[in-house]
């Protein structure tokens, strides 16, 4: 009936009445949906806000730990001196018998004997979230927060807090072909986390791009659940995906000797600064990988590489 009225605006006076009338009352409805839904976004990023910055994103507070043995270190050079655990020894000896071991496709569950294991500190809150497997600590950073890892879905805590609910910054998360089993670790444990434009997880990872920071923090801790653990930071290093041939992304496990010294001479290519510290074959290896920088989409990696000198 009103077709030959469409070209008009409904406020004009040759525009049908009971038209111009049921076009108001839409206009009408389409405003209080659209102030509606802007009231409800607002209140979601107020939530998201208040959840980041108030709540730490669902991340719990440190444990209260006990203290453990520090590592020599000097402050002129932040060199220490590097020398495999009698533990690591034992399993080297072991492994140099037969030159070889396995990766395990995922990480293994730990037997009902190990997770009655688990260090005093980390009881409590590995009954609450069962995928906990360590706590990473760097002075000089705001980085004193837990990692989790969940195989079958190595990317389930991306977005996800400790608690479980929706978070930004996500938690850092171990990947799923790395072991912890202290009777069978893998040769490489990488930890992945965002580079956070406000800080957080591993938004300060990226001071270590200075070498005058890694010489006033060479050493940070990161401890399984089931030991502690003192670290010597090896390299700083950034890529970016797919420009190396040996990308340390990929570095899990050796099968040879000769195959471990490849994957770290590649990683060591790459170093932003000498740190005097060269792994030997045996020692445990640890690897924490964020963003190149905070622009979303971006290729380019940060990585540092550190070894176990200390428990």
């Amino acid at each position: 009936m009103f077709k030959r009225y469409r070209r008009l605006r409904g406020d004009t006076a040759y525009y049908p009445f009971a038209a111009r009338t049921g076009l108001r009352a839409r206009q009408r409805r389409h405003a209080r949906w659209l102030r509606l839904g802007g009231a409800v976004a607002l209140l979601l990023a107020a939530a998201l806000l208040l959840r980041q910055t108030l709540f730490h994103g669902g991340q719990p507070e440190p444990p209260t730990l006990v203290a453990v043995s520090s590592t020599t270190a000097t402050a002129e050079t932040g060199r220490v001196t590097v020398a495999p655990l009698a533990a690591t020894r034992d399993a080297l000896a072991r492994t140099e018998a037969a030159d070889a071991h396995t990766t395990p496709e995922t990480a293994p569950t730990p037997a009902p004997e190990q997770a009655a294991q688990v260090l005093p500190p980390y009881r409590a809150l590995y009954e609450q979230n069962a995928d906990l497997v360590g706590w990473l600590r760097m002075d000089g950073t705001g980085i004193d927060l837990p990692v989790v890892q969940t195989p079958g879905d190595n990317e389930h805590y991306l977005r996800r807090g400790f608690d479980g609910l929706y978070a930004t910054g996500g938690t850092l998360f171990l990947d799923e072909q790395c072991s912890i089993d202290p009777d069978n670790p893998t040769a490489n444990w990488l930890i992945y986390g965002h580079n956070m434009a406000d800080g957080s997880m591993f938004g300060e990872l990226t001071r270590y791009r200075d070498e005058a920071f890694w010489r006033a923090h060479p050493t940070f801790t990161f401890d399984t659940l089931y030991e502690t653990g003192t670290w010597q930071v090896v390299a700083a290093l950034d890529t970016t995906l797919g420009a190396d041939a040996l990308p340390y992304y990929t570095f899990f496990d050796a099968d040879t000797k000769l195959e471990w010294q490849q994957r770290v001479d590649a990683i060591l290519d790459l170093a932003l600064y000498d740190t005097g510290t060269t792994p030997e074959y045996g020692q445990q290896l640890l690897t924490l990988s964020t963003c190149g920088n905070t622009t979303p989409a971006t290729d380019t990696r940060f990585a540092l590489l550190a070894v176990r000198i200390g428990d």
